[in-house]
């Protein structure tokens, strides 16, 4: 107990002088957050006041009334007098949201009871901006109707405000921002702090530390939590003094912001243990941020945007927090429940979370102190057996059976663990690897569908390029193909084969596409029928071609080193300067190939059984040297 002191001390000391002396980082992520803050009152500043051309062609009482009418009316429109040349110019380049036309006879036809109509053209490009504009205008005629008391209005709504002041927009949505900077800094901040553990290795040092390794992890923590909370002097600043937002309840904002801090540092801290890299965790902390901000009530109490909405935004602590800024900056009870049940939730998300990350760490701790007792375990083995050569010291200490006992418990214990360990890493590579394989087979999946998909356009374009030998399409083909051989596996490289064959592109009398150079060693390609094609140049060495079809074909200077040709049908093939070198030719049909000697033929692995050239067959029973 002595000891947890100094550590938590020496720990926020360490932690608190890294962060001051890395002020550029701890600066970016002020930055950003202060950015979110004038991001979401640009939003408001865009959501409200709709910007309206006023065309008036009457100077009477009456319309001048009724133009201020519309100036009056609450957060919709943003007036400004235009020509209508200029008004319409704007209203073509998006500057305005509509043109409110009031008629020459405006004023004359309301004293003589006469009816009127207003011409309103809207840019309903942005639908939510043209249906203010819909709503607030019948507002204003039916408000200015009745200050005039214009026969006709029957009704009147008489308003009584639940709080005793307004509450603009842009200052709601610049109080919910806070909560958002809030758990931006501190979450960044303390899961780069636990991740930079990670990556350094010291995390392996605290796992074997003399103390409880939470107990640096909780000092780092605290430093962390109080330059967060410097930094979020800032975003309240600018709230206070940039945009005037006084708030009503000063120590209960300074409360809610001290416990937000605590609450995200303690999720930063999860996320620094999941993740365990420090690159990622600005990307995935601010991805997170905008789903908690617009899921909190950030843009109006959440409870009016129907049951469901305001049901899931309960799962988000930055709803409580929300609810609470509102009230300490502008007494608003945006949450059904009450302030004091808001603090209590957040106290216990700032429990539950502590309990997570401790959790999750002492399983980091665990897995890292592995290492360290399998390493000891092997020491103390050791020593038994030294002591097991010394029998007097032996006797003494056990009997003989239990220490043999002992001995053979250890042992099992370390193998069974380290093959256990082995087994794991094993099966996690394997699935590294199919996971690669499938990746890779779907990638070359896209490119065989995109090659074939822009061949058959270029054929239907073209249709006499088999004839045509100087038409440019063989060409274009010739080189797509080229460029296809080299990112293609054995299995897909048989596949495109095949495609080239079944669209005569390999046709032994007007071949589009030469196999020269393309390599398909050992590559499955029994039974295939390539029967009358120009194969020449192509690498079939070690490839599987028992019972193949290549009768009546071109093989010049085919390398068949090591090929599997058993029961393959050679009929009537040019064979010169073929390879066929261990080559087992055992049952193959070779009647009238042209070009291969008797040498080239007694370096094959297998002749037996063998139709030679001359029609004579070889002694023997074929033998498939692959089965």
């Amino acid at each position: 107990m002595n000891a947890v002191l100094p550590v938590l001390l020496e720990s926020f000391r360490s932690e608190f002088l890294y962060l001051t002396r890395a002020r550029l980082f701890v600066a970016l992520t002020l930055i950003q957050a202060i950015t979110f803050l004038f991001l979401v009152s640009l939003f408001g500043l865009t959501g409200s006041n709709a910007p309206t051309a006023l065309l008036s062609h009457d100077k009477g009482p009456y319309a001048r009334e009724f133009i201020a009418q519309l100036a009056r009316t609450h957060h919709s429109f943003d007036l400004r007098t235009m020509d209508e040349a200029s008004a319409q110019a704007a209203l073509q380049k998006g500057s305005l949201v509509a043109i409110i036309t009031l008629p020459a006879n405006f004023s004359s036809a309301l004293a003589h009871g006469q009816p009127i109509t207003l011409q309103v053209a809207v840019d309903n490009v942005n639908t939510d901006m043209t249906d203010d504009v819909q709503r607030a205008l019948p507002s204003a005629i039916v408000n200015f109707g009745r200050q005039h008391h214009f026969p006709g209005i029957r009704m009147q709504a008489v308003e009584v405000d639940l709080v005793g002041h307004d509450t603009g927009f842009i200052p709601y949505l610049v109080v919910s921002g806070l909560a958002l900077d809030a758990f931006l800094i501190a979450s960044i901040l303390s899961a780069m702090a636990l991740a930079r553990e990670f990556e350094t290795g010291t995390i392996k040092l605290l796992a074997i530390a003399p103390v409880h390794p939470l107990l640096s992890i909780l000092g780092r923590m605290l430093a962390v939590d109080v330059i967060a909370s410097i930094a979020m002097l800032f975003p309240v600043a600018i709230a206070i003094g940039g945009y005037g937002i006084i708030p009503l309840h000063p120590l209960e904002m300074a409360g809610v912001m001290f416990l937000c801090i605590a609450i995200f540092g303690c999720i930063g801290v999860l996320i620094g243990v999941v993740l365990k890299r420090t690159l990622p965790v600005v990307s995935l902390i601010v991805g997170l941020g905008f789903p908690l901000y617009l899921c909190s009530g950030s843009l109006e109490p959440q409870r009016f945007d129907g049951n469901i909405i305001w049901a899931l935004a309960h799962i988000s602590p930055v709803y409580y927090a929300v609810g609470i800024l509102e009230d300490a900056f502008h007494g608003l009870q945006v949450t059904p429940e009450p302030q004091w049940l808001n603090f209590v939730i957040l106290l216990t998300w700032a429990a539950l979370m502590l309990l997570f990350a401790t959790i999750l760490l002492r399983s980091s701790f665990r897995e890292k102190a592995r290492r360290q007792r399998v390493v000891r375990e092997e020491a103390l083995l050791h020593s038994m057996v030294r002591r097991w050569r010394q029998p007097r010291l032996l006797r003494r200490a056990v009997p003989w059976t239990l220490a043999v006992l002992l001995l053979l418990a250890m042992g099992v214990g370390i193998w069974q663990s380290e093959q256990q360990h082995r087994a794991e890493a094993l099966l996690r590579q394997q699935q590294q690897q199919a996971m690669l394989a499938a990746a890779e087979a779907q990638r070359e999946t896209g490119l065989l569908n995109g090659y074939t998909q822009r061949v058959s356009s270029l054929l239907a374009q073209n249709p006499q390029l088999y004839t045509n030998r100087t038409d440019r399409t063989r060409g274009t083909i010739a080189g797509l193909t080229q460029d296809l051989w080299r990112l293609l596996n054995p299995e897909h490289k048989v596949t495109l084969l095949l495609y080239l064959y079944k669209e005569r592109f390999l046709d032994d009398d007007f071949q589009v596409v030469s196999l020269k150079g393309v390599d398909f060693h050992g590559c499955n390609m029994a039974n295939i029928d390539l029967s009358d094609s120009d194969l020449s140049g192509a690498n079939f060495s070690s490839a599987d071609m028992h019972g193949s079809k290549l009768s009546s074909s071109t093989l010049i200077a085919v390398n068949f080193t090591g090929t599997n040709l058993v029961g393959a049908d050679l009929k009537v093939t040019d064979m010169h300067d073929v390879v066929v070198q261990n080559a087992n030719l055992a049952g193959a049909d070779m009647v009238g190939v042209v070009g291969i000697t008797v040498p080239q033929l007694l370096q094959a692995h297998s002749l037996a059984g063998t139709r030679l050239p001359d029609g004579s067959v070889q002694p023997g029973v074929p033998v498939d040297n692959d089965d």
